[in-house]
């Protein structure tokens, strides 16, 4: 063996792996200190010593035979061995390297040997969970989908053939899509955009199965990624919660229809006092003038007059709650209909307020109307439209006090004109809002209320709005004031269509009575 160059040993005990020199086949040459601490001796123990130091005597012979090849062939070869130090078991990785010297003979071996006891153990506890993994992906009771980055499909289970319908190799390399409702495509796409950003990953949502079958699945999607952080895999947990959707929808509708049931039950029992009020009030009336006829000789003609007055006005307080019951009816069967023609609204709203204006001033409300649109033809049925402008007149003298103001006004927007009713009287409050225009609805539904009514009026106008291809809104902050907002298209109708009938201002004043006929008591 020539001798070793001042260089080379300086390298050689410098290396950042384990590496000694065989001089023959079983005998160590030089060793470095990384060899030393490997196997937990000094170099001196090593060194010039047999490789029985660290080798069993069974091994040995195995070992012996390998290097004696490498002398002969002098080819350069790797091996892994496991050799035991210290009670422990290691595995090494060896790379043999032959030695020529200027004869063009082997005459010694540098070996450079890794400690790879982690890396195989990891590669076992690897292989171990990879089983464990597949096991527990082909049949788990969920269905396992596993996607590639741009969510081609790659894997799934058993559960997600059985759930969805398609035999694995039927959907392998098929987009995610495939199981997911057309409609629902843009809302995937975000949720994986989501998942990507490291967001909630947890969703319910409309899926397809293979015969065209609609169902809903609860998912859960995990990503899987490398050790430089890049998504490798996504892999989704769906739960077919169809039936249970199904569940929970049944007893929604059947709470709903119960509480249809009490609504209705509330609003009969409602009638029945609306009804009975002011029939006692009649007949206690009558009573009294049967018995001022009988036993008055002359007549107190104011007091006659007064009684007369109670009889006229509860009997249209009556008419008005069996023609909203009448029409309520009809529109929920579809009968209600519209009797149409080319109308002046500015005029139709002006004569509505003209009429209502000294029946206000009486009960001390401070009524304006006003108007940023002199005159304006639209298509509509002007009975229906007084009676949208008097219930919502009739609506805010209920809900205000003497001295508040109450505003009709008249706007043009774009294609539409916008009849607001604004008054300064109590407002409702948020939670009540959205409830307001449902029938038999009242944020009062006390039998001993205040306020009369039988809950159909705003259900009625709403209606009526949205016949004439309007809308309705409420803008109202509690306790400060309420606005309601009658947007009607600006839109005419032809000579064939026109349905129109005799319209006259004058016509309002018993429409008035009527409508105004539950406030006589405010």
């Amino acid at each position: 063996m020539d001798e070793i160059s001042a260089d080379f040993n300086f390298l050689f005990n410098n290396l950042n792996k384990i590496s000694y020199i065989l001089k023959d086949s079983t005998h160590f040459g030089s060793v470095n200190k990384k060899m030393a601490d490997f196997c937990a001796l000094d170099v001196s123990e090593l060194e010039d010593k047999s490789i029985s130091v660290i080798l069993d005597q069974e091994k040995i012979p195995a070992v012996k035979k390998f290097n004696q090849e490498i002398f002969q062939k002098g080819l350069r070869k790797n091996v892994e061995m496991e050799i035991e130090i210290n009670n422990e078991q290691k595995i090494v990785k060896v790379d043999t390297i032959p030695h020529y010297n200027s004869e063009s003979e082997v005459d010694y071996l540098l070996c450079l040997a890794e400690d790879i006891t982690a890396e195989i153990e990891k590669e076992r506890k690897f292989y171990r969970n990879k089983k464990r993994y597949s096991s527990i992906f082909k049949k788990a009771p969920l269905a396992f989908v596993v996607s590639d980055r741009e969510t081609n499909i790659i894997d799934w289970n058993d559960k997600a053939e059985e759930i969805f319908g398609w035999k694995k190799e039927e959907v392998i390399n098929k987009n995610f899509n495939i199981i997911v409702e057309e409609d629902s495509y843009f809302e995937i796409t975000e949720l994986v955009e989501a998942v990507f950003e490291g967001k909630e990953s947890y969703n319910i949502n409309k899926n397809v199965a293979k015969d065209g079958s609609k169902l809903f699945c609860e998912w859960n999607t995990a990503l899987i990624k490398d050790r430089n952080n890049k998504i490798v895999e996504i892999i989704s947990i769906a739960q077919d919660i169809t039936e249970k959707i199904d569940t929970k929808k049944r007893i929604e509708s059947q709470k709903e229809e119960l509480k249809y049931s009490e609504l209705r039950t509330q609003f009969f029992a409602n009638i029945s006092h609306e009804l009975k009020t002011p029939l006692n009030l009649i007949f206690s009336s009558l009573q009294l003038l049967e018995y001022k006829l009988k036993n008055t000789l002359s007549a107190d003609q104011n007091q006659f007059n007064k009684y007369l007055a109670s009889i006229r006005n509860n009997g249209f307080r009556l008419l008005r709650l069996v023609n909203n019951l009448i029409d309520i009816t009809k529109i929920d069967v579809n009968t209600f209909q519209l009797h149409r023609g080319n109308f002046d609204i500015i005029r139709l709203v002006e004569a509505v307020a003209d009429s209502t204006k000294d029946y206000l001033k009486t009960k001390n409300r401070n009524f304006r109307f006003e108007s940023e649109v002199d005159s304006q033809i639209i298509a509509c049925d002007p009975f229906n439209i007084e009676r949208v402008i008097l219930n919502l007149i009739s609506n805010a003298v209920k809900f205000t006090a003497a001295g508040d103001e109450i505003l009709l006004r008249i706007v043009k927007k774009e294609d539409n004109i916008i009849i607001s009713l604004r008054d300064t009287g109590i407002g409702i409050k948020k939670k009540n809002q959205n409830i307001i225009f449902e029938q038999f609805r009242q944020v009062d539904q006390n039998f001993n209320k205040k306020r009369e009514g039988s809950g159909i009026g705003l259900s009625l106008v709403k209606s009526i709005v949205e016949m004439h291809g309007g809308q309705i809104t409420l803008d109202s902050i509690y306790g400060i004031y309420s606005r309601f907002n009658v947007n009607l298209p600006i839109v005419k109708l032809g000579e064939a269509d026109v349905e129109s009938e005799n319209y006259s201002a004058d016509s309002l004043l018993n429409k008035v009575e009527l409508e105004f006929s539950d406030l006589n008591h405010i």
